[in-house]
């Protein structure tokens, strides 16, 4: 490649030729340029559609959970709220997610002064009322944080 111009005869040279070198590189980066699309990893999000103002939202029984910070749990299935304690929580529940002919999904909130434990217990038993006896999620259960509004605490009642 390169060439040596004037000087005295020849002796040993000490350039590195970089031929090999360019077309070790040209190889590789043809290599990553063809990888490159098999590694890239598709995720498909469902996003709900917006619904136009003719189409009605069918909404099923809602059951909407309130942890309380004394270890109780205000449970509401639309008939009324009741409080229960938290180890009772999923004898109250199963009955009524088991009415739950469509999609279960149980809306649940906290107080801000839930040890955080607590709030991930609650939230453990509501799902695991969606398994069968052989501990297979056959008909799963839908754990969804209700969203507050901004600045809105849950009233003390």
């Amino acid at each position: 490649m390169g060439m040596n111009v004037g000087g005295s005869g020849g002796g040993p040279r000490s350039d590195i030729n970089v031929t090999p070198l360019v077309d070790v590189v040209l190889v590789l980066l043809i290599i990553f340029m063809v990888s490159m699309p098999i590694m890239l990893k598709h995720i498909t999000i469902e996003v709900p559609r917006k619904l136009d103002a003719d189409e009605v939202s069918v909404t099923s029984s809602q059951i909407v959970l309130i942890g309380k910070a004394d270890g109780t749990v205000e449970v509401d299935d639309g008939s009324g709220k009741r409080s229960v304690n938290r180890i009772d929580l999923a004898k109250t529940l199963r009955p009524m997610i088991q009415a739950i002919k469509t999609e279960r999904v149980v809306f649940v909130d906290f107080e801000d002064e839930m040890v955080y434990t607590d709030v991930i217990s609650i939230m453990d038993t509501v799902r695991g009322l969606g398994r069968d006896a052989s501990g297979q999620f056959t008909n799963p259960v839908k754990v969804a944080l209700k969203v507050r509004e901004t600045g809105a605490a849950i009233p003390a009642q």
